[in-house]
């Protein structure tokens, strides 16, 4: 997949560049990538990673995006300047940890901002890939190979080139998400026009909002188009923050504010059923979609085809019991909803903000096993009480904090760890 970008003012743009109107190059990612903004967790986190200051310092100044990779846990492709400099993710070892791996690219720039290269090679000819006579002590080395600059990583049959390139990377001007909005204006306004007639052709009812980013933005637009109440599902799991942010939102905006609760507690059917996995997900059904039901009419859903593979093939409407829900910004990426965001001057779930990159309940099995560990940082509380409740249910502590609960029928790239 490919969107625009304006290397003139140095932001991403969906349609054309509304400041200087200039020539757009293609940013190309993973079909499923569902590119965005870094969050201020996730810059900090990969600032940590990059041991030189000068490029730390360029990094502060310019807006990062990141897109999904497949992977066991967290992978992210990092774009910076219009350009991959190279992969974050989240991984194990002898210990789950972050890492970074620039890209030859990512290391071409490091070296243009900070002059450092940890060796030299003889360059002669196609050398990615390939194993070279040096020792590396850290996860990778940058060497330079003629008029080349590459990155070698350890591996277990030595040190090996991963990347290499053969140009000069130059320097571009600081880039912030407010520009970037200011670049995609047209496009923005376009995009909530078609979303907001598209509300008002079906004569919407209700929004379904969950507290995320993408509920907040159809609650926006539906507001706009005139649907007039919003619909809360209270699983009775959800994060302190959702909960207020839920009805502080609703107050935002004026919109009468639904809250729908199950008829049964989680804590009595987990007994029954078994832990919610992946593969097992009877919780949404008992706690959210058995509650919606009991509406009529027509309702407003934040769902978007670029969140996950399932949601790829989604169509325009579908039907929960009498009600009918319909799906607005379901072609936007999750780039047009953070701009969006921005350039209407909403407030957000300050989750996002604390490294969550999925707003839900608190040990939501679709959760990342990043975000499961992260959460043992911000809800200390929240994560013991799951973590003694799997204890309970036979796990073991290694076990949990692989993540191995969050599936009924372990898949082969799990069974590696």
């Amino acid at each position: 997949m490919e969107i625009g970008y304006c290397p003139r003012c140095n932001v991403p743009v969906r349609r054309g560049c509304d400041i200087c109107h200039g020539k757009i190059i293609s940013l190309k990612f993973h079909d499923l990538g569902d590119i965005r903004p870094a969050s201020k967790f996730e810059r900090e986190i990969l600032l940590n990673l990059i041991p030189f200051k000068e490029v730390r310092n360029y990094l502060k100044n310019r807006l990062i995006l990141l897109a999904k990779q497949p992977g066991l846990d967290y992978r992210k492709d990092v774009f910076v300047d219009g350009y991959k400099i190279g992969i974050l993710e989240y991984v194990k070892n002898e210990r789950w940890h972050w890492k970074f791996l620039p890209t030859g690219k990512g290391a071409s720039l490091f070296y243009t901002l900070s002059g450092h290269i940890d060796f030299d090679i003889e360059y002669r000819g196609h050398i990615k890939g390939k194993r070279i006579k040096r020792e590396i002590h850290k996860d990778w080395a940058i060497f330079s190979a003629g008029d080349c600059i590459g990155v070698a990583v350890r591996s277990e049959r030595g040190t090996k080139v991963r990347d290499i390139y053969c140009r000069k990377i130059g320097v571009r001007k600081r880039s912030t998400l407010d520009l970037a909005v200011k670049a995609n204006t047209g496009f923005l306004r376009s995009i909530e026009k078609r979303a907001i007639n598209h509300i008002r052709r079906y004569k919407a009812d209700y929004v379904a909002f969950s507290g995320g980013k993408d509920s907040e933005v159809a609650l926006y637009l539906a507001h706009r188009a005139g649907v007039k109440k919003a619909v809360y599902a209270n699983t009775g799991l959800e994060f302190p923050e959702t909960e207020r942010f839920v009805y502080n939102f609703a107050d935002f905006l004026d919109i009468e504010l639904v809250e729908i609760e199950p008829k049964q507690d989680f804590w009595k059917l987990v007994e029954d059923k078994g832990i919610p996995t992946k593969d097992d997900r009877w919780c949404t059904k008992y706690l959210k979609l058995e509650g919606l039901k009991r509406l009529k009419g027509t309702i407003v859903d934040g769902s978007r085809r670029y969140e996950s593979f399932g949601r790829m093939t989604k169509s325009g409407t579908s039907h929960l019991g009498n009600l009918r829900i319909i799906y607005p910004i379901l072609d936007w990426l999750a780039l047009d909803v953070w701009l969006f965001i921005h350039f209407k001057g909403l407030p957000y779930n300050p989750l996002y903000d604390m490294g969550y990159e999925r707003i839900g309940c608190f040990m939501c099995p679709s959760m990342l096993n990043a975000e499961f560990h992260n959460l043992r940082r911000t809800h200390p509380h929240l994560f013991k009480k799951w973590y003694e409740f799997l204890e309970y249910q036979g796990f073991t502590g290694e076990e949990i904090m692989d993540g191995l609960w969050r599936w009924k029928n372990i898949p082969g790239k799990m069974k590696e760890l």
